[in-house]
């Protein structure tokens, strides 16, 4: 297909707009954009649309219909509109013959009353009219709510998006201005030192931030934060000029259909090439009503200081609670059982059972979750969609039951960890179509995992069609309770399906497949986990094995806990990205959320496991659920404040940490000492120390007993309880747990 244009330069659109250059050389204001061109800045409208709500005036421009000037009566300040005096630009797709092209659009109408105006647009190709839409501005207190509607297409055409990438601004003369974002855990910088550039754009989903899209700018007095809670819109953040002439600016694309002409990276790996749409190729329509808001808000917290965090907040005060607190307490791993090209298997199902069994003797039975991989058919990444064969090198049907059952001996719930997405030709349930298409029309082939290329599942029509009953069969035959995770299921939480006979966009997919998986093993009584934290999935699923980042910014800001501090309260979630070694992955887990997660096989050395469990697990999860109420950085030291008088010190150039609970100290460098319920203290240390931490009210010094547990002989060491403190003598890697029964633990113990 044809693609004549891309985009539109502004010296282009001020000619064919008809408005020429002449009508802006009255404005005084100007400054360079990254090319180092002079961009000239929107002069005040001479005739503007002005909205009024109990906090904050609106003006707007009526002819782009595009915000001038908020005006933050409340806080006694301003903020900048769109600056630049360009107008929405509008991508229209004329069908025959094929071409698409982004114009410029003006405003044909408003109607404004009160806190709300409908500007309504033409958007024109070669002179005739391609599509018309509609883009309200609604206030409520200090929100704006911005959303297209009313979208009806002229036969010939489709319309794919609106952009308005800079709905509001922030310049350097406006007193300390900045700029923060989401993307890879966050970022803040000081708009003064802010490298010139953009929001990096996703390699499968552009602009779309799918795992946070809130971005933010400020200045000393005021902060706009924006969320684009249209799943498939676009957010954008940039920062344009020169210095001491800088300006920040956010926005959205507004998507009403996919565009079929652009190239698409299929996760076929690194280096191979996109597939690109042809003639044939549908503009998928998204069915999404296109929405976002925008936040103005002052000294949100009251603690004398307008920053991010007052954003954070703001937002996180609306954020969804965890569906359930099943995973709160629990020591969640992988066990990687097999992959076919293997020459023996990483864990057949009888040491699966020895390495859960050791878990539990070495932390005194901690609950678990042991995901199994690799469990079916020939081992990882084989049989799919079928689930029907367990893997018989492995210990067949009959172990892998005998293996679910026992593990709650231990305080384990071994699952399954399944995947929805991925087909193989080799599979008894192979179907083509159940297999969803590229943008080419061809059969979606996606990578070879483990020995043969996979194919991607088109989630709308699966779930419509045999899905339900995999799910069906998938909880009687392995009789699951409690938990399954679901691998890849969260990751894509936006998958088009180019298929020309059932065209699904990602939002379907989503809604009529992915969401139905989870309704489906609910309907059972098992909850789902899934791979990777997106904002589709805030509410609905409860532990994801990670969160994106962290990465450089494209803007050179300082990392910040922004992920963190909004989903606290929302889900649990695990580690990604590169670490220096293990304590600078403890550091980044701490500061992200995000909790060490490990595939494990039967050699795997149990002191790494207990590490892993008692130096970064246990403080983890005392905290981990507790809100950030202040944030700190100092040089290479950043503190969280938490609620309940809790504390995450921590030093990036000395790797060293503190973690405090409650006012108290619970683990350092190194070193954990905590309380793990209301009868046992958890010690540990990586080299051999002398561990204290206080002894509760209620007990009772005589009767507390310390033992080193072990997964053959477990010992009792000596404890010195004294002024309120009990203190041992702890060797290495040798999990310690002190016990306020110590008869009782005695007797089950040693005994």
């Amino acid at each position: 297909m044809k693609n004549r244009s891309r985009g539109i330069g502004r010296r282009r659109f001020l000619k064919k707009g008809g408005a020429g250059l002449a009508a802006f050389v009255s404005s005084p204001l100007w400054t360079k954009n990254a090319e180092g061109r002079a961009e000239i800045l929107r002069s005040r409208p001479a005739n503007p649309v002005v909205l009024k709500s109990s906090q904050m005036e609106m003006i707007l421009d009526r002819e782009d219909g595009l915000p001038y000037e908020y005006r933050l009566t409340e806080l006694g300040t301003r903020m900048r509109g769109e600056e630049l005096g360009e107008p929405m630009s509008a991508t229209v797709c004329r069908l025959q013959p094929p071409e698409f092209a982004t114009v410029g659009v003006k405003a044909s109408s408003v109607n404004a009353s009160g806190a709300e105006a409908t500007f309504r647009f033409k958007a024109q190709h070669e002179g005739e009219t391609a599509a018309t839409f509609a883009i309200r501005y609604a206030l409520e207190g200090g929100t704006v709510y911005v959303t297209m509607l009313d979208i009806e297409e002229v036969d010939g055409y489709e319309l794919i998006e609106v952009a308005a990438p800079r709905l509001a601004t922030v310049s350097e003369q406006d007193g300390g201005s900045w700029l923060a974002h989401g993307d890879d855990g966050g970022n803040v910088v000081e708009l003064a030192k802010a490298a010139v550039g953009h929001l990096r754009a996703n390699t499968f989903w552009g602009k779309v931030a799918a795992s946070l899209p809130v971005v933010m700018i400020g200045t000393d007095k005021a902060i706009c934060v924006q969320e684009v809670t249209a799943y498939m819109d676009g957010t954008e953040l940039a920062v344009a000029g020169e210095p001491g002439h800088r300006l920040a600016s956010l926005g959205t694309i507004k998507r009403h259909r996919v565009n079929g002409s652009l190239c698409y990276n299929m996760n076929t790996g690194s280096g191979t090439p996109r597939n690109c749409g042809n003639s044939t190729t549908p503009n998928l329509l998204i069915e999404e009503t296109p929405v976002c808001r925008l936040d103005f808000i002052g000294d949100f917290d009251g603690d004398g200081r307008v920053d991010w965090v007052d954003g954070a907040k703001l937002v996180r005060r609306r954020m969804p609670g965890i569906p359930t607190h099943f995973y709160d307490d629990k020591f969640t791993y992988a066990i990687h059982c097999d992959e076919p090209t293997w020459k023996k298997p990483g864990a057949t199902f009888e040491q699966a059972e020895q390495l859960i069994r050791d878990v539990a003797l070495l932390t005194d039975n901690m609950p678990q979750i042991a995901h199994l991989w690799g469990w079916q058919f020939r081992g990882k990444d084989t049989g799919y969609p079928a689930v029907t064969e367990v893997d018989e090198r492995i210990g067949g049907y009959e172990g892998l039951m005998r293996l679910m059952e026992e593990a709650r001996k231990y305080n384990c719930v071994a699952t399954l960890s399944d995947n929805y997405d991925d087909a193989y030709k080799s599979s008894p349930a192979w179907d083509p179509a159940i297999i969803a298409r590229r943008p080419d029309g061809q059969l979606w082939e996606s990578r070879n995992w483990t020995g043969e290329n996979s194919y991607v599942l088109g989630m709308a029509k699966f779930m419509a069609g045999p899905g339900i009953d995999r799910v069906d069969y998938t909880c009687k035959r392995y009789r699951l309770r409690d938990t399954i995770h679901v691998d890849v299921l969260s990751y894509f939480s936006i998958r088009n399906d180019w298929d020309r006979e059932l065209p699904a966009s990602g939002i379907k997919n989503l809604k009529e497949g992915r969401y139905k998986v989870l309704e489906r093993f609910a309907s059972h009584g098992v909850d789902v986990s899934s791979e990777s934290l997106r904002y589709a999935f805030i509410g609905k699923v409860s532990s994801f094995w990670y969160a994106q980042g962290p990465a450089p910014d494209p803007f050179g800001g300082d990392p910040i806990p922004l992920l963190a501090m909004i989903y606290r309260k929302s889900a649990l979630w695990g580690q990604s990205g590169k670490s220096k070694g293990p304590l600078d992955a403890l550091l980044k887990m701490l500061f992200y959320n995000g909790a060490v997660h490990l595939w494990h096989t039967a050699e795997v050395d149990r002191r790494m496991i207990t590490d892993l469990i008692f130096i970064n697990t246990l403080p983890w999860q005392k905290v981990r659920a507790l809100n950030i109420e202040k944030f700190r950085r100092k040089g290479e030291r950043t503190t969280l404040y938490l609620e309940h008088d809790s504390v995450i010190d921590l030093d990036w150039k000395a790797q060293k940490y503190s973690v405090s609970l409650n006012g108290v100290e619970i683990a350092r460098d190194g070193s954990t000492f905590c309380p793990l319920d209301d009868g046992r203290i958890a010690f540990y240390s990586l080299e051999p120390r002398e561990l204290s931490a206080p002894l509760p009210e209620d007990w009772k010094a005589g009767e507390v007993a310390a033992i080193g547990l072990d997964l053959h002989r477990p010992e009792e060491l000596h404890a010195d309880v004294n002024e309120g403190r009990v203190k041992v003598a702890v060797p290495a890697r040798q999990p310690v747990m002190i016990y306020r029964d110590g008869t009782r633990a005695r007797k089950r113990l040693l005994l």
